[in-house]
């Protein structure tokens, strides 16, 4: 075996440690995260998983800038695909002629009024609220400016707000 090859790979071994304890770091936060984001069918590890697996893919946590960031704007948009994937499954039963029965769990909380909002707002209103991020910081995390981040967390609250009083 000649030396680059010894090099390369303890290179990658170096790689993969820096990625695992980063990983550990932020997997917590990352969990906490998609479970906001996730629908009601979604498993937030699922989320997670295909998150980093993705990154992985094309590169090593650790040579990322912002991995948290990264990794929370990956869970974002594969939430979205989900939601718009199983938008077309159920229009496409319906054209079928079966019929979705809508049964959904229903849970005790909020939650279920949070769960109504696109994955992108409840990211927004979880990391502000609940992470404590300013709007700047936030609309970062998910691609957008602040001003639009501003916004569109000020009409996610005004339909939380719209369906609450509707419900009581």
């Amino acid at each position: 075996m000649d030396t680059a090859t010894v090099e390369g790979e303890a290179r990658s071994d170096v790689a993969a440690d820096a990625d695992a304890a980063l990983f550990e770091q932020l997997y917590p936060a990352l969990r906490r995260f998609a479970a906001v984001t996730a629908g009601r069918d979604d498993d937030p590890d699922d989320l997670v998983q295909e998150a980093v697996a993705r990154t992985l893919r094309r590169c090593s946590l650790s040579s990322l800038d912002h991995p948290g960031a990264y990794l929370r704007q990956a869970i974002v948009h594969l939430a979205s695909n989900r939601r718009r994937s199983l938008a077309r499954s159920r229009l496409a039963l319906l054209h079928l002629g079966n019929r979705d029965d809508g049964a959904r769990p229903e849970y005790a909380s909020d939650l279920a009024d949070l769960l109504r909002l696109p994955p992108a707002d409840r990211a927004l209103l979880f990391l502000i609220e609940v992470e404590g991020y300013h709007y700047a910081d936030a609309a970062a995390v998910l691609g957008i400016t602040e001003e639009a981040g501003r916004t569109r967390a000020s009409r996610a609250r005004r339909l939380l707000r719209l369906q609450i009083i509707e419900e009581t």
